[in-house]
């Protein structure tokens, strides 16, 4: 671990395992940026944890971060608990429409209420912890 400042800490593993919960059961926001350069935040959530390094996240709703993801894969993505510790995450983002990780939110989130438009997979690059 390396502290940043007081209030972050970069985890010196990614392990996306022991943030399941955090992760799984709260709202994830995910940042991207424009091809015009203008930053976009989304909210998702239904997110699965697939591996230490790997997330799954179903697009249901968001309009403008598909298009983002295809024009430049870099996102940042938070998520908090009910006491405001949380995390935040960098990686790449690949969109996808068709094929097995498509599948697989169908699978997971397809409901009543949600029907998953495309799925959303972040190689996780790094996480660090916020107080």
């Amino acid at each position: 671990m390396k502290n940043i400042d007081n209030k972050t800490t970069l985890l010196s593993e990614v392990n996306l395992e022991t943030l399941k919960n955090l992760i799984e059961n709260h709202p994830v926001h995910i940042a991207t940026v424009t091809k015009g350069n203008k930053p976009n935040l989304a909210v998702a959530s239904d997110v699965k944890v697939l591996d230490n390094k790997t997330l799954l996240i179903s697009n249901n709703e968001m309009i403008h971060t598909p298009d983002n993801i295809l024009n430049n894969s870099n996102v940042v993505l938070t998520s908090f608990n009910e006491k405001w510790a949380g995390v935040r995450i960098t990686g790449k983002a690949k969109y996808y429409t068709t094929g097995k990780y498509f599948d697989l939110c169908n699978e997971l989130f397809n409901n009543d209420t949600t029907t998953p438009k495309g799925a959303i997979i972040i190689s996780v690059n790094s996480i660090e912890s916020l107080a």
